[in-house]
């Protein structure tokens, strides 16, 4: 697959999916699919399957109101995995303050869908992690 097909099956991703059709992830993710969040965050650690995944974004979703996340390619790894820089952000529905975080990732893809996701506290690690460099 081109990296724009790629980029679109990310965003779709965060900006269908995680935004509120949680019930669409089977069409965007892989039924293996491997999550690994970023390893210093408050939800680090790793969750495999749709259901964990599921819940994984239920657990943001019931503390924030997202909004479209800034998902941008910054490389392609020879054997198919892109990665990303990205900003999500999110209103608290207790607070109502906006938090950012800006992240990087590597997704693997499998028959068209995500098969693993790996974050990263920056994109430069993501970066150097695939074996790429800015």
């Amino acid at each position: 697959m081109s990296q724009e097909r790629l980029l679109e099956t990310v965003r779709r991703l965060y900006n269908n999916v995680w935004t509120g059709d949680l019930d669409a992830a089977p069409g965007v993710l892989h039924p293996e699919i491997v999550w690994t969040a970023i390893e210093s965050a408050p939800d680090a650690g790793r969750r495999s399957g749709y259901a964990e995944c599921r819940a994984h974004m239920e657990d943001w979703l019931e503390d924030f109101e997202m909004e479209p996340f800034v998902i941008e390619a910054r490389g392609k790894t020879p054997d198919g995995r892109l990665v990303c820089d990205q900003v999500a952000a999110g209103i608290g529905k207790g607070s109502g303050l906006r938090t950012d975080i800006h992240y990087g990732a590597i997704y693997s893809f499998s028959d068209g869908r995500i098969r693993e996701i790996h974050e990263y506290a920056t994109t430069q690690e993501a970066l150097e992690a695939a074996g790429l460099s800015e």
